[in-house]
């Protein structure tokens, strides 16, 4: 194997005051010590004064006050100075070993990523992990592409070539990303354990009451571009694919306020535990039973 590959860890920060030393504290816990952590402050916001002193922890800024996720990432992808990369939100946090397991996979099959647990911060609440019982290996991308949720892999530098966060975009810009780097790759080693949690925080961004909207919005943009010939690095051979993913998130989307859950988390959990398809004409109909559902669409879905 060799030497072990350093890893670049990019971590945008927006009024993140409150969470980040939780988060950048369980990148200085990983046992896998080669790795250094770049904080992209797009707020103006001085993070060293609430940081630990480490060498290995770089801080640079957007030049610019709330210029989106998406600029903030490319601008620690353009620091970025290691041949493996990853991301980490400054509102989650990684548990101790997650870069000794990933850093070898993602060396060996150039993109690697574990299994997430979706939590309410602070407990207790729901509490869940993204996959139960799945099968430790190499994946398709299309088995991917059924998580909506943020993935955040180890990727190798070469694997991301000159993949970049759309900037256009703060919602999906993620999972535009990530899916057209694991299409053009062909796929990702799954690790089923749980190595990064995923904080549910009241009133974060992604919680806000008007997050639906701007999520069917930015899928719609997303869209567009796509049947426009924009392919977002996806291969010609996988547009029409990756356009039916993004139009099966667009329909989950808008069925899930009726669901009657609290976080679409734990709804696509359900759909995706039942079986249930819906497809690109969804209404948005859901019918309760107990308290999970089943949601009504039609048969031209992605599983």
């Amino acid at each position: 194997m060799g030497r072990p590959l350093s890893v670049s860890v990019v971590m945008p920060a927006y009024k993140a005051e409150a969470s980040i030393g939780a988060a950048v504290h369980s990148v200085l816990a990983q046992t896998y010590p080669h790795w250094e952590l770049i904080v992209v402050a797009d707020d103006g916001v001085d993070y060293r004064a609430l940081l630990p002193t480490d060498r290995r922890l770089v801080l640079v800024r957007t030049g610019a006050c709330g210029s989106g996720p998406s600029a903030a990432r490319n601008r620690g992808l353009d620091a970025a100075r290691q041949p493996l990369v990853t991301f980490l939100d400054s509102d989650d946090v990684w548990y101790p070993d997650k870069l000794a397991i990933l850093a070898p996979l993602a060396r060996t099959h150039g993109i690697a990523l574990a299994n997430t647990r979706f939590c309410e911060y602070p407990g207790p609440g729901y509490d869940a992990d993204c996959w139960h019982d799945v099968a430790d290996g190499y994946h398709d991308w299309r088995f991917f592409a059924r998580v909506s949720e943020s993935l955040w892999p180890v990727y190798q530098r070469r694997v991301m070539a000159r993949a970049r966060f759309p900037e256009c975009l703060r919602f999906a810009e993620d999972a535009v990303f990530t899916l057209s780097v694991m299409a053009r790759h062909g796929g990702a080693y799954l690790y089923p354990r749980v190595l990064h949690e995923y904080r549910l925080r009241p009133g974060s961004l992604s919680r806000s009451g008007d997050t639906v909207r701007r999520a069917d919005e930015a899928y719609g943009w997303i869209l567009s571009a796509l049947r426009k010939g924009d392919r977002f690095s996806f291969p010609p051979k996988m547009v029409a694919f990756a356009i039916a993913v993004f139009e099966r998130r667009r329909a989950l989307n808008r069925a899930f306020p009726v669901s009657g859950m609290r976080y679409f988390q734990e709804f696509e959990t359900a759909v995706r535990a039942q079986g249930i398809r819906i497809g690109a004409a969804a209404t948005g109909k859901f019918v309760q039973y107990g308290n999970r559902g089943r949601c009504d669409g039609d048969s031209n879905s992605i599983g």
